[in-house]
């Protein structure tokens, strides 16, 4: 018997008919799918953001495909864990600023330099809610089990603000800082060392090999 995830699973797969584009699966991480066109956009948005042409070689889609396998490891766990998800109100506040930085405040700018790149604002804006969402969870899951020693604060400050000699500040007014970059640190530290667990305990399935 055919269930609805086997059906959706074939459409994706199915060769296009009558001039119509089918997406792709290119990746399968449990029971969430990525796509050949997720894939893409992956290329098209990290380019974008750092003002650089897409680069769609070989190394450069693997590269996306392994960032995408994180993200639908977060995004099973949130599911799992109900974490709140970033409101779209929100999302939108992220584009605005983005525009408000980038394109003196223009949506037209923005969606024409988008546009450039086959990209829409309802993509950067969802991108901007993909990554306030990692962020959430980052904080939520691995920051509140850091702990972060004196001595720990005193060789950063040592290293990275003592010895470069600017801007002089003294320990007492760096310590706050200091203490909030290292636990950033040891949380993303904490992140990576999660996600091999799961890559590790996940059934991840490509049927496209070189993008493994």
């Amino acid at each position: 018997m055919m269930t609805r995830r086997s059906l959706a699973g074939l459409l994706l797969m199915a060769p296009a008919a009558s001039g119509v584009i089918v997406d792709r699966t290119a990746i399968t991480v449990g029971a969430k799918v990525i796509t050949e066109s997720e894939i893409n956009r992956r290329i098209r948005l990290a380019a974008f953001q750092n003002g650089q042409l897409p680069d769609f070689s070989e190394t450069s889609r693997r590269e996306a495909a392994q960032r995408l396998i994180d993200l639908k490891l977060v995004e099973r766990e949130m599911d799992l864990g109900h974490y709140a998800r970033t409101p779209p109100e929100q999302a939108k506040a992220l584009l605005d600023a983005f525009t408000t930085e980038h394109f003196r405040g223009s949506p037209e700018a923005l969606r024409l330099a988008l546009a450039a790149t086959d990209l829409t604002p309802a993509d950067l804006q969802a991108e901007f809610a993909e990554q306030a969402d990692l962020l959430s969870f980052t904080n939520l899951r691995f920051r509140p089990a850091v702990e972060i020693s004196e001595a720990e604060i005193e060789e950063y400050f040592h290293n990275h603000i003592e010895k470069v000699g600017a801007p002089p500040m003294t320990l007492a007014e760096a310590r706050a800082n200091i203490e909030q970059i290292l636990i950033g640190e040891r949380a993303d530290l904490a992140l990576d060392t999660w996600l091999q667990d799961q890559r590790g305990h996940t059934r991840i399935l490509y049927l496209e090999k070189e993008l493994q």
